[in-house]
């Protein structure tokens, strides 16, 4: 998955794109977890999400967006994926996340739960967290295979 491509937003992604950034709290460009890696973990869910039937595109992208962006440090992370559904809750509250109350539900569960060592069935929670555990290896970590949920992305490993 080439960084090079660039990505194409609309203004309401982007306009969430800039609330994450002002809501992150770490070094922007030094960070692990920060813009340049949701922008990875961005362009891993569409190619996942456009390789796995019954995904939520839009949902995997908000996902990529938000999931990292209240983590305090680089370490283990503890509590920044419950702080960063609370987030998007906030936006969703504020009418910036335009989901119904079912697409809302599926992207706080991914965000909440992305960081719990789990797979799951439903496509969009599976490729939200494939698209992350592909990226992986910018922390020198390979992704286990036992942890993807998607056909698409251990197929990506050559599994």
């Amino acid at each position: 998955m080439s960084k090079a491509n660039k990505l194409k937003r609309d203004g309401k992604l982007t306009a969430i794109l800039n609330e994450a950034k002002k809501a992150f709290q770490l070094d922007p460009k030094r960070s692990l977890h920060g813009p340049g890696h949701w922008e990875q973990v961005e362009r891993n869910a569409i190619e996942l999400g456009e390789n796995t039937p019954g995904c939520d595109i839009e949902v995997t992208r908000l996902f990529a967006i938000l999931h990292d962006c209240k983590r305090q440090n680089e370490g283990t992370g503890e509590g920044h994926g419950e702080w960063a559904a609370e987030f998007a809750r906030g936006l969703y509250d504020q009418g910036m996340l335009d989901l119904d109350p079912g697409r809302m539900a599926i992207l706080e569960y991914a965000i909440r739960s992305h960081n719990d060592g789990m797979v799951n069935s439903d496509p969009t929670i599976g490729v939200c967290w494939d698209a992350d555990r592909l990226d992986l290896p910018r922390v020198g970590i390979a992704p286990d295979a036992g942890l993807l949920s998607t056909r698409y992305a251990k197929g990506k490993l050559g599994l």
